[in-house]
């Protein structure tokens, strides 16, 4: 399965220092922060506004781009997940409460975790290699771990 981020903006957006810590605030968690970057470095991000289209067309720069599978899957990965992980700002009500920093919201990490989790269940079955006994073993265990994705079965 394909990275759906560019290896330069893992890069950078690891290199970048965290914001400085506020008194009196939680500190920013450095996978928020790095999935920030990684959202604002494709666009996905414009001026704290998310952008569900750009989300689908950056993404899927990186899948081949001869089938439309991927690109169905990305799409719909994409549009689930901002309902569920941007639209709900539940984020608000643990800043309010001084239980998150305000700096790195979760939203962007959540974002793309379950957006990276849905195109992993639902990658086209023609890019499984299943011909590799350890490979075809251990996407069978993967896939039956309820534990791992159970966040997505039902979504």
């Amino acid at each position: 399965m394909p990275r759906l981020l560019p290896e330069q903006v893992i890069e950078t957006c690891r290199a970048r220092p965290l914001p400085t810590a506020i008194p009196g605030v939680p500190d920013p968690l450095p996978e928020n922060c790095i999935a920030e970057c990684a959202l604002n470095e494709t666009g996905i991000l414009f001026n704290g506004e998310f952008r569900v289209e750009q989300a689908v067309k950056a993404l899927s720069t990186q899948v081949p781009n001869d089938t439309l599978t991927w690109q169905h899957v990305i799409e719909v990965a994409s549009k689930k997940c901002y309902i569920i992980t941007v639209g709900d700002s539940f984020y608000l009500r643990d800043v309010a409460k001084n239980l998150i920093s305000p700096q790195c919201i979760p939203s962007s990490f959540r974002f793309l975790q379950c957006t990276f989790s849905i195109v992993y269940r639902d990658c086209p079955d023609i890019y499984w290699n299943y011909q590799n006994d350890r490979c075809g073993q251990f996407v069978v265990a993967l896939n039956n771990c309820h534990y791992l994705f159970r966040h997505i079965w039902d979504i």
